[in-house]
């Protein structure tokens, strides 16, 4: 893409990021739901990827996977994985 090009990426050929909002709800009195927003890197030919906040970036969750298993004593990073 030029420089100052304001054309949008091609999906077929370049990587675009795309966003989705889910809500998660809790039941009391009343329902009450929180936005949830997530970012994925969508690539063609590949799987898309979740993108996650990592000290003020987005870095692709197979990179933060990699930085838990190879992160040096006291320089861990954690993750919480809902289901």
């Amino acid at each position: 893409m030029e420089r100052g090009s304001m054309t949008a990426p091609d999906p077929e050929r370049e990587c675009v990021l795309a966003k989705i909002t889910q809500y998660r709800c809790k039941k009391g009195d009343y329902i009450v739901c929180t936005p949830i927003e997530r970012l994925f890197k969508r690539c063609p030919g590949v799987p898309a990827v979740e993108m996650v906040p990592v000290d003020g970036t987005y870095v692709d969750i197979k990179s933060l996977n990699n930085l838990v298993e190879t992160s040096e004593p006291g320089h861990s990073y954690h993750k919480t994985i809902h289901r």
